[in-house]
């Protein structure tokens, strides 16, 4: 049986491809190269159209694959989308170049190793964006406001409000007497501090009256510290639910999952990957800042937080990741079952009444009576 794949190894102004066969269980062959300008798209789909419809296109996900792939679904052909770390490990100790890269793509997919991940549909994508932009918008302003205060920190100026950049604390800033240096750069940041306020609240707007809520947005919005925005963020980041398989895998992909760092006697400590969704990450740290700070908080949640910060008064923020991971795991729980959040769940088979063979009290995960034997602490 004769197959057929091509390799897609994208860059800025051009793309190298790899047309590549197999005959039953022979190696694969090449049997065109070619050079693809992106500055003309009608040659490439000329190109593109004389390839059988429906040939897999393994690539790389590197960025701006996006319109590749929109681009070659147009064509009829089957975009796939490579995970670059583990490609990386398959290409070990072979020769680094365009060719080769295209060549070695098309190669692992003929031969069934090719290293799939997710490739969001457009809807999905069109999402992301939305979010990721408020996302961006917000941290942008968050370090202006951090300029802003700076400048008071440079000229020894304290004050009492909450908000600093409320009405009160802007009329403040207003009435300062400052030398024209400092007053042009602090009425300079506060300008587009605004202009950044403008912004957010014009995404907003459209995320709540065009975006839709779907049974899986409502579920997560009964969880505690998670809205509207973070819940469609969660939605979006996740997209399918069905490609992991247990909530670990979950937690994994979002960058909440400790790692050890371990070595014979040597127990180093624990810590969360760079490898992960950035956005689904933040969605999750700032779920967990928010439950924290509520009335509504669950009571395990608040036991943890307040069992790794000591009350409050050290470690906030690794407490602040334990929440946002079990969070993480309420969340694929609560999808996958397609229930709403209950506070109080009703008991589970097997169990008398629905008591746990844990006390309330007890550290429920090693990482947790780890941190408290470093501590000197005794869990109990």
């Amino acid at each position: 049986m004769l197959k057929q794949a091509i390799g897609w190894d994208l860059h800025r102004k051009f793309s190298k491809v790899s047309v590549m066969r197999r005959e039953d269980d022979g190696e694969p062959y090449v049997v065109e190269r070619a050079r693809l300008d992106h500055a003309d798209p009608e040659a490439m789909r000329r190109w593109l159209s004389r390839q059988p419809p429906g040939t897999p296109v393994a690539m790389e996900g590197a960025f701006g694959w996006q319109w590749v792939a929109d681009f070659l679904t147009e064509a009829g052909l089957t975009p796939l989308l490579g995970h670059p770390p583990e490609i990386k490990a398959l290409s070990k100790n072979e020769a680094k170049c365009d060719r080769r890269d295209a060549d070695r793509c098309a190669r692992l997919q003929l031969k069934g190793t090719f290293p799939k991940c997710y490739l969001a549909p457009p809807e999905v994508r069109q999402i992301r964006e939305r979010t990721r932009y408020r996302q961006a918008l917000v941290a942008t302003r968050t370090e202006l406001k951090n300029r802003v205060q700076a400048i008071l920190h440079r000229l020894g100026l304290l004050h009492n409000f909450s908000d600093l950049f409320g009405k009160g604390g802007r009329q403040w800033l207003k009435d300062l007497t400052l030398s024209d240096a400092f007053r042009n750069e602090l009425d300079g940041w506060l300008s587009v501090i605004d202009v950044l306020g403008e912004q957010i609240r014009e995404v907003e707007a459209w995320m709540n009256a065009n975006l839709l809520e779907d049974i899986v947005v409502r579920h997560l919005r009964s969880i505690p510290g998670i809205g509207l925005i973070l819940a469609h963020v969660i939605r979006a980041e996740i997209g399918e639910l069905t490609r992991f398989v247990d909530r670990l895998k979950l937690t994994a992909y979002a960058g909440l999952a400790p790692l050890s760092d371990d070595s014979a006697d040597r127990h180093g400590r624990r810590h969360i990957s760079r490898f992960c969704n950035h956005t689904l990450r933040w969605a999750f740290i700032e779920a967990a800042g928010i439950t924290v700070q509520s009335k509504k908080c669950p009571e395990n949640l608040r036991r943890l937080h307040n069992r790794l910060t000591g009350g409050n008064k050290f470690n906030k923020n690794a407490a602040k990741v334990a929440v946002a991971r079990e969070l993480c795991e309420l969340v694929y729980v609560i999808w996958k079952k397609g229930t709403p959040y209950l506070e109080n769940p009703p008991s589970r088979p097997g169990t008398a009444g629905g008591q746990s063979s844990l006390r309330s009290e007890q550290p429920r995960r090693p990482m947790v009576r780890r941190q408290a034997n470093r501590r000197g602490q005794t869990p109990k």
